[in-house]
């Protein structure tokens, strides 16, 4: 797959053709995922820099590629020369973090990096943790673990980690400024550009913001809203959160905002609650290995609501 074609996709410019060139080839093999993952995140960071940059941005790409080591074809991404804005990215990682620590974030010093793309994926890491990921989740872990420790970094997305027991290497998680640590322990962790949320299924977790801590045990969950949040712990009081494992959505006295939030993430779909006197309406049901036409004529015929089609939106009212 070309670097150009990449970017296009990035750019938001490419064509329904390329579209589907795209979709197939990330489709082929777990490598080309991990490859496009490591391209997405060198340019959604590096792009926040580039926005600040005053450099000369063709000269500080032609001094990056005469310095940064052979790393194969994969490795080599070529600058879209109509597009002044990655030319900028380029020369600001150079600049900012030196060819080597490009070099390091490519993943070529001893880190690797799972993607799940379009599709929810399942990995057994190196010290035989279990990971599944979300669709649109990306992971990153150091080879091996080596060290006394097993750090992982959550770059985007929703995992779920059922970790192997090691009293002497704890488990460590990083999503941006909340820091995850367990022992051996189940527990899902979701994270968007402004929350985190840590949910216990088994064992202890221990959730760090700047100087702050909590612990939470099964059962308990933490939602952290932006950089300056409190932790406060909570129950957690309903099974939603499994579905991607399990195909299987579990209402429990569960209000129909949180159905839909739900449902929207799992079908990519775009509900709408029209009435708010609806919002808190409860469903106590089970779908395994539903439609999202089926589910929804359920929750028409249980609550006595109407579904009403607008386009691309769906509207309960």
């Amino acid at each position: 797959m070309s670097d150009d074609l990449l970017i296009k996709y990035l750019l938001r410019e490419t064509s329904p053709e390329e579209d589907i060139e795209l979709s197939r080839w990330l489709a082929e093999d777990p490598e080309n995922r991990n490859e496009f993952a490591r391209f997405e995140l060198i340019w959604n960071e590096s792009k926040k820099l580039g926005q600040k940059s005053t450099v000369d941005p063709e000269a500080a790409w032609m001094r990056f590629k005469e310095q940064i080591p052979d790393a194969g074809p994969k490795a080599v991404i070529r600058p879209v020369y109509n597009r002044l804005g990655w030319l900028r990215i380029a020369a600001v990682l150079f600049i900012i973090a030196g060819a080597w620590s490009f070099y390091l974030i490519l993943g070529q010093n001893g880190y690797d990096t799972i993607s799940s793309g379009q599709m929810v994926r399942t990995e057994v890491l190196p010290d035989g943790s279990k990971v599944t990921l979300n669709k649109n989740a990306v992971l990153s872990y150091k080879k091996d673990f080596k060290g006394n420790m097993r750090n992982v970094k959550l770059e985007k997305g929703e995992v779920f980690f059922d970790v192997s027991p090691d009293k002497a290497k704890p488990f460590i998680i990083d999503a941006d400024q909340v820091n995850i640590r367990v022992l051996g322990t189940s527990f899902n962790v979701k994270k968007n550009s402004d929350l985190t949320e840590v949910i216990v299924e088994s064992g202890l977790v221990r959730v760090s913001l700047k100087d702050q801590q909590i612990e939470l045990k099964k059962g308990e969950k933490v939602l952290i809203k932006g950089k300056d949040a409190q932790l406060h712990k909570e129950l957690s009081t309903d099974q939603l959160y499994n579905y991607y494992r399990t195909n299987i959505f579990v209402a429990d006295n569960t209000p129909l905002w949180r159905m839909v939030e739900i449902l929207n993430e799992a079908y990519g779909a775009k509900i709408e609650i029209a009435d708010p006197k609806l919002r808190d309406l409860t469903l106590n049901t089970t779908f395994k290995d539903e439609s999202l036409e089926t589910i929804l004529y359920i929750i028409s015929e249980t609550l006595r609501i109407k579904v009403h089609k607008e386009g691309e939106k769906i509207i309960l009212k």
